[in-house]
């Protein structure tokens, strides 16, 4: 019974025994396996780290390569690409779609588009450039001047704006700066002095829109609607300045002046009075006027390029048709301010605006005078329109008996 007893707790042991063995060889294996998991997982994650490390050194590398300076030694109006933005294919161009390398080349050959005025095609070159190499500083001050030629000029200055908000070079963001500052003046005090308070406004609403807090924006957009008696608009945005602004308190008191001048004045109208007086007489000019039909015509000269155009008492400002436009050379002799939104007849029409360097009326020699490029269309007939920036500064008077224009010096 002993010796059977012994047997029996022997056979357990050794099945104890083996179970045993079992368990912790199989758990030693399925620990291997963890640790081998767990240090390929390592080994990945390290791996992918290296991989996006190299990655961002490439972009800053590529952005750098893009933020070359901009050679600032062009004019506004001759655009000269900058050199040395041809750069060789890194490492980035292996993992998404390669940029197309704009040279030296294919820049003089965009700028020759610009100046022969092929500005679709141009613009179709620009989209499908940028779309690949979108902060490329060449195309993109070029994008710049293509909408200053075929834009509004608020449009042309809000994309300057635009621009500005891009990581650019310190040189290309000043240069932005400075061509915004001179498109902007150039027109306003054009503008201004022709006293042209709808084009005026024109110029200064999108600007005043997109950034509200310009001071001069806000005050030379007010300034044109008290001009043209748009009195609710012009407290619109004064509201944006402090009550006690001193100038906007000028601005509101001559807006009002000129309300009650306006309300207060029964004169007939100087234009239907022919002036009198002898002395008045030492100042006068009679001009002789070409009738057709409802039309008056009279002669003067833009440059050196004698011109015929009609007396238009209701034009705020001076125009001239596009073929006087090609005789006086086009851009070579003439000033060009932007591109305006133009009430015609026939609707309105966007039109470019020139300054004529010297306009020859009546005897008299004036300098930088504004006018408005019309289509061929639109003046069939004539040359242009003698608009108030020019009989403006007169007091004159239409006899339609004899067919003259009596134009009388202002003090």
């Amino acid at each position: 019974m002993k010796t059977w007893l012994a047997i029996v707790l022997s056979l357990f042991l050794i099945v104890s025994l083996g179970i045993n063995v079992y368990l912790w060889l199989s758990l030693k294996q399925h620990n291997d396996k963890a640790y081998a998991l767990e240090a390929s997982y390592e080994h990945r994650l390290d791996s992918d780290k290296q991989l996006e490390t190299q990655a961002q050194l490439v972009d800053e590398t590529q952005v750098n390569e893009k933020a070359e300076p901009f050679n600032n030694e062009r004019s506004p109006a001759n655009f000269s690409p900058m050199t040395g933005t041809n750069t060789a294919p890194n490492a980035l161009d292996d993992l998404r779609t390669s940029s197309p390398l704009v040279n030296q080349e294919q820049l003089e050959s965009l700028t020759t588009l610009l100046n022969n005025e092929q500005y679709a095609l141009l613009a179709t070159e620009l989209t499908n450039l940028l779309k690949y190499d979108p902060l490329n500083e060449s195309l993109l001050l070029l994008e710049g001047e293509l909408i200053e030629l075929t834009k509004p000029l608020s449009t042309a200055i809000v994309h300057y704006y635009d621009l500005a908000e891009l990581p650019l070079s310190t040189e290309t963001l000043s240069f932005i700066d400075a061509k915004i500052a001179t498109l902007y003046q150039q027109a306003q005090t054009q503008l201004s002095q022709d006293e042209q308070w709808e084009l005026v406004a024109r110029l200064n609403e999108p600007l005043y829109q997109r950034i509200p807090d310009a001071r001069h924006y806000t005050l030379n957009l007010a300034e044109a609607y008290a001009y043209q008696q748009k009195l609710t608009l012009m407290e619109d945005v004064l509201a944006a300045l402090p009550s006690n602004d001193r100038d906007a308190n000028i601005i509101r008191n001559k807006a009002y002046e000129m309300r009650d001048i306006a309300n207060a004045d029964a004169t007939p109208n100087k234009s239907e009075i022919e002036p009198t007086g002898s002395e008045a007489a030492r100042y006068q000019t009679r001009v002789t006027l070409e009738r057709i039909g409802d039309q008056y015509r009279l002669d003067v000269k833009a440059l050196n390029q004698k011109a015929t155009m009609i007396l238009d008492t209701g034009a705020s400002t001076t125009a001239i048709s596009s073929r006087l436009f090609a005789r006086l050379g086009r851009m070579r002799n003439l000033t060009f301010i932007g591109n305006f939104n133009i009430r015609t007849a026939s609707g309105t029409i966007e039109a470019p605006l020139v300054q004529i360097p010297r306009f020859y009326f009546a005897g008299y020699e004036f300098n930088d005078v504004s006018a408005i490029v019309l289509p061929e269309d639109a003046l069939p007939d004539a040359d242009g329109l003698l608009g108030m920036n020019v009989l403006g500064q007169f007091d004159f008077a239409i006899m339609p008996q004899s067919s003259e224009l009596i134009l009388t010096e202002r003090d």
